[in-house]
């Protein structure tokens, strides 16, 4: 055993989820074992989490838990010692995230951390989870390459490390190595696919087998109920759902009255002029437009559009392949303006909408913690989750201004006067 530990604190933890493929499974459970009671506050240093929640149960139930972590579906973590020990004792489960698309890669990380499994129907243990990712070769659809900075920051910031699952299923999760998806071997107790509604019918993939899971973006019609268990959504707008708000920590924004409030709007709303003329009108509204920078984070173009003729001076557009390096970016933003409304292309983000999708802006103000101004509707939808200061507003139709500028000059008095970081 002495030859063991000393043999186990020389591995690097990025060889550690290689080790599954080569030792037998009581072997790799010793060293898994050692690895993480060794290791566990170090690797969870720089990726700390909020406090588990204590109940899990859908978000419909009145149970739900809104004083800790509010972006995972909710359920009852019935583990006791026993349990616990009966775990221990059998080899660690295996999971393989699955993601033929060459985008949707926002969502991987959250997926490992929150997706609901039925763990005792596995017969292996939940508390050494070997969680690997089998990622698309071929960029298919996608014009620009996202697969290889992600696989880097999935390398450099996850490969090896242990964390807990913050559904509170009292799973640790050990984050494997990426797979080639058309390669890599078929061995695992569960498949998660994060893009099965995009390549393939639906039935075809949860027909492969009852151990495959899907992750939706938007409406199945006629769920068979024999697959309600093996399905979840990405936003409270269907009965079982996670937010996909998993992201690397930075610290929060600091607003210095020597510097400009950056305003921060999505690259996909750039080709919405109606609800950018509603941007342009509210900063020409107030009395000092020079304070406010506003960056369009993401997008293919540079160029900026004739809508914002009148305060072009104020515009810059960020274009940043790097994964890790565009969160970091958006983390240092003061507020986010999702600008999506359900009178234009926004409205498939609304409940009125049959698409139900989630803006990536959402998810990712959860995440970040950052502060946003937002619709009404779309408040309505995630003002459970929200980790950061809000403004909302009722523009109704984009001739109705007003409020929108109410709500934008509140916010601007406000940010103007409080270090961001105080709100969160």
């Amino acid at each position: 055993f002495d030859h063991i530990t000393e043999w186990q604190q020389s591995i690097s933890p990025q060889k550690m989820a290689k080790l599954s493929r080569y030792l037998c499974p009581p072997v790799f459970l010793v060293f898994v074992n050692l690895y993480i009671l060794e290791n566990h506050d170090k690797v969870n240093s720089d990726y700390s989490q909020d406090p588990l929640p204590v109940s899990l149960a859908s978000h419909r139930n009145a149970g739900v838990d809104n004083t800790s972590r509010n972006d995972v579906i909710k359920i009852t973590n019935k583990s006791n010692n026993n349990v616990a020990n009966h775990h221990e004792n059998r080899r660690p489960c295996r999971i393989a995230i699955e993601n033929k698309a060459d985008y949707h890669y926002e969502v991987i990380e959250s997926t490992i951390m929150k997706y609901p499994l039925p763990w005792e129907s596995f017969n292996c243990s939940k508390t050494n989870a070997i969680f690997d990712v089998a990622l698309a070769q071929e960029h298919r659809w996608a014009k620009n390459n996202e697969l290889d900075p992600w696989r880097q920051y999935f390398v450099n910031h996850l490969a090896g490390t242990t964390r807990e699952r913050t559904i509170g299923d009292g799973a640790i999760v050990l984050f494997g190595t990426p797979q080639d998806y058309r390669k890599y071997r078929h061995e695992y107790d569960a498949y998660i696919g994060v893009s099965c509604d995009t390549f393939e019918t639906f039935p075809q993939w949860m027909r492969k087998g009852q151990h495959n899971y899907c992750v939706l973006h938007g409406p199945v019609p006629k769920l068979p109920k024999d697959l309600e268990q093996r399905v979840c959504w990405v936003n409270p707008m269907y009965p079982r759902y996670f937010i996909p708000s998993d992201l690397p920590h930075f610290p929060p924004a600091q607003f210095h009255p020597d510097e400009p409030i950056r305003l921060c709007i999505k690259g996909t709303t750039y080709f919405c002029d109606k609800s950018l003329q509603l941007l342009v009108d509210a900063v020409l509204s107030i009395s000092n437009p020079g304070t406010i920078a506003i960056q369009i984070m993401g997008g293919r173009s540079t160029k900026i559009r004739p809508v914002f003729t009148e305060i072009s001076h104020l515009v810059t557009r960020i274009v940043e392949p790097d994964f890790f390096k565009f969160e970091e970016i958006m983390s240092q933003c003061h507020v986010l303006l999702p600008l999506i409304h359900p009178w234009d292309e926004g409205e498939k983000y609304f409940p009125s909408s049959d698409l139900k999708k989630l803006s990536g802006f959402i998810s990712q103000a959860i995440g970040l913690k950052l502060p946003l101004l937002v619709h009404e509707g779309i408040y309505d939808i995630y003002r459970g989750h929200f980790t950061g200061k809000v403004w909302s507003y009722s523009s109704k139709h984009r001739s109705d201004s007003s409020d929108f500028q109410r709500a934008f000059g509140e916010m601007i008095d406000e940010i103007s006067g409080v270090a961001v970081d105080r709100w969160i």
